[in-house]
Parts: C-alpha cells; structure tokens; sequence
C-alpha cells in the first residue's frame, strides 16, 4: 500500500511540475521563435513583406511605427491600387474609437465610468432579471465584465435594407446570427467574469446618443473625429467616398459593405492615415510622441490601459483596449475587428511609441491579426492572447501525455526493482 501511495505521489508531483513547466513555456514563448531578432526592423519588415506578398487575397494595407514616427508602409491589392488613404471597414476596431469618446465625456463631467449605466439611458432599459442590473457600470461594458453574453452577431443590413433603429436592435437584433438570443440582457453576475460582447457596445451607443443628444456619428465627430482632425474616418459606410477600399469576398469577388445598426460595435470605417493619428492620440505616456496631448489625460489613457478583465490569472482587456502580451513597460495594447472576409489590428505599446497598423479584405482568416501576432511576438518575445488560446489545446494535449508518461516510467521502475530484487534474492 505504501508504495501505492508513493506511486501516486511522485506521478501528482511530477506530473504537475510538467504542467507548470509547459503552460509558463506556452505564455513565455519559449518554443516560439520570432520572424527576426528583436531590434532588426529589416529583417522583420523584410518577412513581413513576403508573407503579405504570398498570402494576401485581396487588399492589404499596413504600417510599421517606431517611436512614434511611421517607419514603413505597405499595400497591395487585386483590385484598385490602395494606398494609406484607402478607407477599409474596420469592425470591432471601432469598439477602441468608442471607448476614446466615453473617456471624452468622463473628463467633461458627463459620465461616471462606475455608475449604474441606468442613470445614463433615456429611451431604452436594460431587461430585468436574475441579476441585479446597477452593477452595470460603462467601466465594465467597455471591458466586456458586465454579464452581458455576445448573442448577436452583427451581420449587418444589405443596401437599401431598411437599418433596424438601435433601441429595437438592443431588444431583439435583426441582422444577429443564427440560434443566438438576440438580445441585449445580463445574463452573469456584473463584474466576475469576462464574455466578449457586442451588445455591450450597443448599450453604450445608446448612452453616448442620450448623453449628447446627438446620433452617434455626430456625437463621435464632436468628440473624436474634429478633435483628432481625422479626414477619412466615419460610421457607417459612405458608398460614394473614392476612397473606399473594394470589399473582396472568396474567389476575389467584390462584394457590399453592409449597414449597421450596431455602428459603435462594428461599424467603424477609416484609413491607414487616421489611424497612426489615433494610436498617437493614445500614447499619453510619451508626451513627447503624442501630438494630440490635450486629447485624452495620462489619468484616462491609464484606466483604459490597465488591466479589467482576467482569463486563466491572465489580464486580456482594460476599459475599451485588449492588452495584447505583456512588454517590459507594461502591456502592448489595441484592438482587432474581424468581419467576413475582412480583417483589421491595431497594437502599440504607449511606452515606446512602437506599434502595428493593418487592414485587408479578401482573406476570410484573421490574415490582418496572424501578422500583428508576429509583431507582438518580435517586439516582446512573447505570444499574444491569440496564439495563447490557439495553442491552449495542444498544451493541454501535451500536458496529459507528459501525465501518462510520467505514469508509464513509475510502473516501469517499479516492475524493475521487483525484477531486480528478485534476481538478487537469488543469489
């Protein structure tokens, strides 16, 4: 029996220092190797290029910053040539851009990030139910903690589709997916746990109107856009804009920007331009890089920055930016927007001013953020959050075989030393 239990004890043991090993391999990036060593821009900005150049479908975009200042751009297209003043649908990009614009009307005394979002809505409530809805605060929203699950979808409207209004698309969503609830309603505890939702930032669209009395485009063009000076940044697709980017679909056929009800989740349009004007507009930190220094305070650059939202012990999301992989001044932080066919990531580190900008259509992976994940892993040696959960199966996989092997080797000592007392009592 005793050597049953010290049987059992060694494989716990073993077995769960493998497991430490190889989950903090997996976060370090210790089997990981970057496309170049860290500091070489050439040699990274050399892959990169082929790597667009061989895996791109339709249009690409992309550029590279360091220390603030545009270092490389690059575009390619199957289609109209693009440049950095090609417009591209963003998706869930605009979550960030709306996030800038709450922290606008926080500093203008108008919203408190931390108060029941009830005080805010006029023309719509949130459901009641098993939850107590005043722990939904606009902190949590923007860090996807409030409880409200991503049952939507944001499919959009076909031109010429009459656009659901907003307070009906909080209540049950039109264009949501398939065999989802379709509704904006809490369905967990506010404030334990995190769930990617868009109807979060439909809820905070709706806030943004009531509190400025605006529609959402005109409030985000008082509060954003002017500011900032952006010349091709809007929400909602402007069809007649030159400068629109061709939507490419599989087979690198064009297809239709849709319209959107949701525009604050999904529903951002912009350009490799306006866009290096928003990361600079966010390195609060680096006054010396950040040209718009009145735009946004240290104060709320940091609460977006800081971690809200935990998976797994680690910190994924602040209010309103995703904390991509740690760096050594803190986090590489952003966002991405994925739609069909159309990918978009956005990622900088607010300390060095380095960062990453890309747009494309015609690829129907996460094209876009498969090369910011290549950046983040050159800049700080470490995966991201996607090649985290990406790998998270096999190191789970791995784990379990280390387990069972670590078992094996017990039984197989313990056969031998019967054997080998056996072969001495013998003697």
């Amino acid at each position: 029996m005793k050597k049953i239990l010290l049987s059992l004890l060694v494989i716990v043991l073993l077995s769960g220092i493998w497991g430490v090993l190889r989950f903090t391999a997996l976060m370090q990036g210790w089997l990981l190797t970057p496309w170049a060593a860290q500091g070489d821009k050439a040699a990274f900005a050399r892959v990169l290029k082929e790597e667009v150049d061989n895996q791109h479908k339709g249009n690409a975009a992309y550029a590279l910053i360091e220390n603030g200042k545009v270092a490389e751009t690059y575009f390619v297209s199957v289609g109209n040539t693009v440049n950095e003043r090609s417009v591209f649908g963003v998706a869930s990009v605009g979550k960030w851009v709306t996030a800038m614009a709450v922290m606008r009307l926080v500093e203008q005394g108008k919203l408190d990030l931390d108060a029941p979002v009830s005080r805010y809505t006029k023309r719509w409530q949130l459901p009641e139910g098993e939850f107590n809805n005043d722990l939904v605060t606009l902190r949590r929203l923007l860090s996807h903690t409030a409880g409200i699950e991503d049952g939507l979808g944001h499919n959009g409207f076909a031109p010429g589709e009459p656009i659901q209004p907003l307070t009906e698309h909080l209540t049950l969503a039109a264009d949501a997916d398939p065999g989802v609830s379709a509704s904006v309603i809490v369905t967990k505890q506010p404030g334990e746990s995190w769930d990617y939702s868009g109807g979060s930032y439909n809820l905070i669209q709706l806030i943004v109107e009531d509190v400025t009395q605006l529609s959402f485009q005109e409030a985000m063009q008082n509060l954003v856009i002017e500011p900032l000076k952006l010349n091709n940044t809007y929400f909602q697709v402007k069809r007649e804009d030159p400068l629109l980017a061709e939507y490419f679909a599989e087979g690198q056929k064009a297809r239709e920007y849709p319209n959107y009800t949701s525009l604050a989740a999904t529903g951002l349009y912009t350009n490799i331009e306006d866009m290096y004007s928003l990361v600079l507009a966010n390195l609060g930190n680096r006054a010396e890089l950040n040209q718009s220094t009145a735009f946004l305070s240290r104060d709320s650059l940091k609460q977006m920055q800081q971690p809200e939202a935990f998976v797994s012990g680690q910190p994924i999301w602040g209010a309103g930016v995703m904390l991509f992989a740690p760096s050594d001044s803190g986090f590489i932080v952003g966002h991405g927007g994925k739609s069909p066919y159309l990918n978009a990531s956005v990622r900088f580190d607010p300390e060095t001013g380095d960062g990453f900008i890309m747009f494309q259509t015609g690829n129907d992976e996460a094209f876009a953020s498969n090369m910011a994940t290549q950046w983040t892993l050159w800049k700080t040696g470490k995966p991201d959050i996607y090649l985290v959960n990406n790998r998270m199966d096999r190191v789970v996989q791995d784990i379990v075989f280390g387990a069972l092997l670590i078992t094996l080797l017990v039984i197989i000592f313990w056969v031998w030393r019967f054997k080998h007392k056996k072969h001495l009592s013998a003697l």
